[in-house]
């Protein structure tokens, strides 16, 4: 009884698959590259009553807390970013 656990046939089969894979992650790579995403990272939504709020930001750290749903997040960061642009 034969040791390896797929056929010839199965083998070049997955190893087709794995440059298929290989090749559509570098070119999402390359895109994300040439056309970066304004929501990368992480988001957390916490809702804007919630007591930990109070505990975690105060003073000048509210700011930086944005109420509402992830499309006004962004549109809190593209104002942001602009007003950094300005002199």
């Amino acid at each position: 009884m034969s040791k390896d656990l797929l056929t010839k046939k199965q083998k070049k089969e997955l190893e087709q698959l794995m440059e298929d894979i290989i090749f559509d992650a570098k070119e999402v790579r390359l895109d994300y590259e040439g056309n970066p995403s304004e929501m990368s990272g992480s988001v957390v939504s916490i809702h804007e009553n919630s007591p930990f709020l109070n505990e975690t930001y105060d003073g000048d750290k509210w700011k930086y807390v944005i109420h509402g749903g992830v499309e006004d997040g962004i549109e809190a960061v593209k104002k942001i970013k602009k007003d950094k642009k300005k002199p």
